[in-house]
């Protein structure tokens, strides 16, 4: 891992429109209205590294649209790098619909402008000024995209840094790639860490897997940690070294689970970059992830990270394999 005392973070991949339910509801179909927020997975993440106090760069491509401005400006406010956003006016800003939700909620997707990251060399500098580079199987789904990240992630898995991917796959948003596992296996040769949902493990691996076999099929692909994490029933940790642990989750109304795994990414994220062990810096995203849920819509403000890692000594585990 590329030392560097910045933890300047490269987030590469989708910045999106999230239209969220005013209400919550099971379907789509079922909702009155809806409320526009800056959203994305990757975009999502920047926003709470920064919020979080840690510098972060955006990758990205949005449209030259209203719903375009709009994320540059919800961006910015969060104190994101937009330095490296290109914006285009071949396709509109990409809209995802999505139910709030307490369990997993209900979302369309409208395509658009997120899959026309081009490379440029001023990307590629960014890469080599970083600490840890993140991109997401959403971003990974579309050319020119794909194959622009894909270039990205070779550079910097040759420099030695931190490369992480959120296995958010879905079928829905691969149309010209239906067979993904041999393009997964060959992204996961370049991964450092992953973060994968109990969704995304059944869309990957089919169903009637036990959560211990899907984290198992993770570090097969190569990652040196793999975090399940599996909503009110906790996270399961493993590593590349043999440690297996379950991470539980404390007893907490749960007002809106939407962001919540973005927001495990944060603490996860700034806890490796900061040399915690793996499982500590799991317990940090499981305490920044419970924050969130407890806030209804996005978060605006994270309490300063000194107080979630005093929430996170207080998260409960227990290991399963230990070497």
């Amino acid at each position: 891992m590329k030392e560097n005392s910045d933890f300047k973070f490269f987030l590469l991949g989708e910045a999106v429109v999230d239209l969220i339910s005013t209400g919550i509801v099971t379907t789509l179909e079922d909702a009155s209205g809806f409320q526009k927020f800056a959203g994305g997975e990757v975009s999502n993440l920047a926003m709470n590294l920064s919020r979080l106090g840690f510098p972060a760069a955006l990758g990205a491509c949005v449209g030259e649209d209203s719903f375009g401005i709009f994320l540059r400006k919800e961006l910015s406010e969060a104190g994101v790098n937009l330095a490296y956003l290109q914006s285009t006016s071949k396709a509109p800003t990409t809209i995802i619909p999505v139910t709030r939700q307490t369990e997993t909620p209900d979302f369309a997707v409208y395509r658009g402008a997120d899959r026309c990251l081009s490379l440029t060399d001023s990307l590629i500098s960014a890469v080599a000024d970083s600490s840890a580079v993140h991109t997401s199987a959403f971003a990974l789904s579309q050319d020119p995209c794909r194959s622009t990240i894909y270039h990205l992630l070779k550079a910097a898995h040759k420099a030695g840094l931190l490369i992480s991917l959120d296995p958010n796959y879905h079928p829905g948003i691969w149309p010209d790639l239906p067979d993904y596992l041999p393009f997964l296996k060959e992204i996961f040769q370049l991964i450092t860490v992953t973060k994968p949902s109990l969704d995304d493990c059944i869309r990957i691996f089919g169903p009637d897997l036990k959560p211990v076999e899907y984290l198992e099929l993770f570090l097969n692909l190569g990652p040196a940690v793999v975090v399940l994490t599996m909503g009110s029933q906790g996270v399961l940790l493993g590593t590349s070294a043999g440690d297996r642990v379950q991470i539980h989750a404390s007893s907490i109304p749960a007002k809106d689970v939407t962001g919540a795994g973005d927001a495990f990414w944060s603490g996860l994220l700034t806890g490796l970059l900061q040399g915690m062990p793996a499982i500590e810096a799991a317990q940090l995203g499981q305490a920044v992830a419970e924050y969130k849920i407890g806030t209804i819509g996005p978060v605006k403000e994270f309490l300063p990270l000194k107080d979630f890692k005093k929430q996170a000594k207080k998260i409960s585990f227990s290991m399963l394999v230990s070497k």
